[in-house]
């Protein structure tokens, strides 16, 4: 059995070199962090006035409808992002893995890969040229081929606005989650393909019964990574729309940048900080509870 103690002064030299890295964590990520949580706890507006109030943020957060808005849009972008990112990656994961030609497999991966190289707000500038108005080229298309009643003020208005933020990276495959998808698949055992193909397996069959268990793994943690980044989104609204027309589009994470930078309410912006956090704690701890790793598999 190993002795923790001797175990670390043998090897002290090598954890000395993670020093500076919890030091940057708990300068940057831990103390920020345990600060909100304490001023969610106050009437503070970053500056000169900081008042104890006790859960009265959090009263008037679960009475505040802007936050109610919020929390059903995340709920969309959710629920729209776990359905896109668990089957469009995949299924082009799945393509570029059985491509034969090793040239064109690798002339593939570069292509969904280059997305991933793109700075995000150069992305969503180019969706928002889109999707302008009278001279966007979205319109300017659907004019071109006689469907003129189809155009509109896509993010100007609140029946289309927040379906136009979620199809924003269409068709969704560039980035980590195909790379993930394909290391998975990569990592499959070449032996198992050549025995579904003796037991005469179609693409279908293989897909079902032998791919898709084998990257349960990978599904369990893109679903993490989707949620957290789902929850989290602010970028795109804000460059997109700004949360409207009215509160349309908003997300519980531009409602907290808001509220603390232009109204100054920064411990009802913590309050609302430290229920998403709950949020994703919650989330994230059912995702590893009821989807299972590949390698606990029956």
């Amino acid at each position: 059995m190993i002795n923790p103690a001797g175990f670390l002064r043998k090897h002290w030299k090598g954890y000395a070199f993670l020093i500076p890295i919890f030091l940057v964590l708990g300068t940057f990520k831990y103390i920020p962090f345990f600060d909100a949580v304490k001023m969610s706890f106050y009437n503070w507006n970053g500056a000169n006035v900081k008042e104890f109030i006790g859960f009265d943020n959090f009263v008037r957060l679960f009475h505040d409808d802007t936050f109610y808005a919020a929390m059903k849009n995340i709920g969309v972008f959710t629920i729209s992002g776990i359905v896109i990112q668990l089957t469009v990656p995949l299924i082009a994961a799945v393509l570029v893995f059985h491509v034969t030609s090793k040239k064109l497999q690798n002339a593939l991966k570069v292509w969904f890969v280059i997305p991933l190289v793109i700075p995000s707000i150069v992305i969503f500038l180019t969706w928002q040229w889109i999707y302008a108005g009278e001279y966007g080229v979205l319109n300017q298309f659907l004019e071109l081929v006689g469907l003129e009643s189809w155009t509109h003020a896509w993010l100007g208005e609140s029946k289309t606005a927040i379906w136009a933020i979620i199809f924003v990276n269409f068709p969704w495959i560039g980035g980590i989650n195909f790379l993930l998808y394909l290391a998975g698949l990569m990592s499959i055992s070449s032996e198992l393909f050549e025995v579904s193909k003796l037991d005469g397996m179609n693409a279908w069959q293989r897909f079902i019964r032998l791919e898709l268990p084998l990257v349960r793994s990978q599904v369990k943690l893109i679903m993490v990574l989707t949620i957290i980044g789902q929850i989290q989104s602010f970028e795109n609204v804000l460059v997109l729309t700004n949360g409207g027309p009215g509160d349309t589009t908003i997300t519980p994470a531009l409602y907290l940048y808001t509220t603390g930078f232009s109204y100054n309410e920064m411990g009802y912006s913590s309050a609302i900080g430290l229920v998403l956090f709950i949020i994703l704690l919650l989330l994230t701890l059912i995702n590893n509870k009821f989807i299972k790793n590949t390698e606990k598999i029956d």
